[in-house]
């Protein structure tokens, strides 16, 4: 199981170091890439959304730690673009 555990903390934080790189190319930009992350921000809220319903319906342990890792993930990288969406004061 902690190999599970490091496997979905490393694929968090591949998940928060890609973020990074794309949201240093939207800094300085017009508001078309505002809307570009808003549309991002809403994506990663449905993904979260998408998440917690797949947690909810596995039964299996195993299945029940993959869930719980991916709702994680889903969590960090939403609360990770509603950051940077208001570093870049987008409401």
């Amino acid at each position: 199981m902690t190999r599970i555990k490091n496997y979905y903390r490393d694929k968090a934080y591949n998940i928060i170091k890609l973020i990074n790189i794309i949201s240093d190319k939207y800094k300085g930009r017009e508001i078309s890439e505002k809307e570009e992350i808003i549309e991002n921000l809403n994506k990663a809220h449905e993904e979260w959304k998408s998440k917690e319903k797949y947690f909810q319906t596995v039964t299996d342990p195993d299945l029940v730690d993959h869930a719980i890792y991916e709702l994680e993930a889903s969590k960090i990288k939403y609360a990770y673009l509603l950051k940077k969406a208001k570093e870049l004061n987008i409401e």
